[in-house]
């Protein structure tokens, strides 16, 4: 088991908390995408509480050896400064499809058969949360829907359950349908939603509490599956020194092409956003900062003034050197940790209402929120050249989200709610 230099020892009434999650951060320092930040914050919350001992659903072809494990168990242990126990577990390799049964039907028949949730629905993945829970935890955390899938198959009894749902894969779904790529077969995709309202429902009703990230998605929740443990944990920044606005012209998209809505977001962006934008300013440049960039369709274009930057380690020295962010997102759930963090770095923010769903920011006055490309461009030119502005939206955004969204202050709400951890199972109507 892995100790974390200057954690203190186990004693009297320290608990046992077990941890589900397929988001394992191979490289920890390079793991700074929303979804491990959203599930570090939990760890900081809860490390406290005792040992942790986590189990986590890996890529299907990572080799798992002892050394391996009891490497990247210290390693965790130090990044997190936390007690750990650690137990890893290769996700099922996905079916391959053949024909339209095991595209459009199997899928729709079972969460056995649907993906992404399929590769953790197998007996090699139940059996792993049937290792852990072997282990007496006290409270069980899993990290969102395709680690309950496994909790929920597993025969073995469990302790109190603390979901992290973040987002609502029904809606998210149900949004990526609707978005490019499309081919004819595709509206049979939702096919899908009812089998993912239904895992959703037992997550919920067998979970002590459920966390999703914003009040509109705590009452989606209610009202969907008619429960009241569902619970708001909103995503967090770290709030960052104030650096004034550059004298240039210089746009902002961030985050990993590797995730589709993003992906499909740099490409609208580009294609036609980009454009109009660059008509009305020709010297203005844009970046495309986020992991995988050739994964988007746009990439091989080789766009006007546009730097695709891949990773960037250094996001404090981006946030300097940029004007404005954009975030035309067009589908996905949950809230967008990127406008967070533009915002805690006082830049202002266009964005699609989607986009910046559940955060709160106030159109004209914090952000601003445009929906088609034309209106779009517009609000970014104009940021662009009225300096003013820009510095005037970006401190206001800078100052709500100090106010809603700061870490350390939604790191002690979360702590709140594990107060009275392992207290029983809430019953739904």
């Amino acid at each position: 088991m892995g100790h974390a230099p200057g954690m203190r020892p186990e004693g009297p009434g320290r608990m046992r908390i077990g941890f589900v999650s397929r988001s394992f951060p191979l490289d920890p320092d390079a793991s700074v995408i929303g979804i491990y930040k959203r599930m570090g914050m939990f760890i900081q919350a809860i490390r406290e509480l005792g040992e942790l001992d986590m189990l986590f659903y890996v890529d299907e072809d990572l080799a798992i050896s002892p050394a391996f494990v009891a490497d990247m168990e210290e390693r965790l242990a130090r990044h997190w400064g936390a007690r750990i126990h650690l137990d890893l577990c290769n996700l099922a390799r996905p079916t391959p499809v053949k024909g339209r049964w095991q595209e459009y039907v199997s899928p729709a028949l079972g969460i056995a058969g649907c993906p992404p949730f399929q590769q953790t629905a197998q007996a090699a993945q139940v059996g792993a949360v049937d290792r852990l829970l072997a282990r007496k935890p006290d409270i069980l955390f899993v990290h969102r829907l395709s680690c309950m899938i496994p909790v929920l198959l597993s025969k073995t009894a469990h302790p109190p359950i603390y979901f992290d749902m973040d987002d609502i894969e029904h809606v998210a779904f149900a949004r990526s349908v609707s978005q490019p790529p499309r081919w004819r077969g595709k509206p049979l995709l939702y096919l899908r939603l009812p089998v993912l309202r239904l895992w959703e429902r037992r997550a919920v009703r067998s979970s002590h509490t459920t966390f999703v990230c914003s009040e509109r998605d705590r009452d989606c929740l209610s009202a969907a599956y008619r429960c009241g443990n569902p619970a708001t944990v909103p995503n967090a920044v770290e709030i960052a020194p104030v650096h004034e606005i550059p004298d240039n012209r210089h746009l902002l998209f961030l985050g990993p092409l590797s995730y589709p809505p993003n992906r499909v977001a740099a490409d609208h962006l580009i294609r036609n956003i980009w454009p109009r934008v660059l008509a009305a300013m020709p010297d203005a440049t844009l970046s495309i900062a986020g992991a995988f960039p050739e994964r988007a369709e746009s990439f091989a274009d080789n766009p006007p003034n546009v730097k695709f930057l891949g990773f960037v380690d250094d996001l404090e020295k981006l946030y300097r050197e940029v004007s404005v962010v954009c975030c035309p997102i067009l589908a996905g759930g949950g809230t967008r940790i990127k406008i967070l963090e533009a915002a805690a770095h006082a830049r202002p923010v266009v964005s699609t209402t989607v986009g910046a769903e559940g955060i709160g920011l106030r159109d004209g006055e914090e952000i601003f929120l445009r929906d088609d490309a034309a209106s779009f461009a517009e609000a970014c030119v104009r940021l662009l050249k009225e300096k003013r502005l820009a510095t005037d939206v970006g401190l206001a955004a800078r100052l709500t989200v100090a106010r809603h969204y700061e870490r350390d202050a939604v790191v002690r709400d979360i702590r709140a709610h594990f107060d009275n951890a392992g207290g029983g199972q809430v019953h739904c109507a």
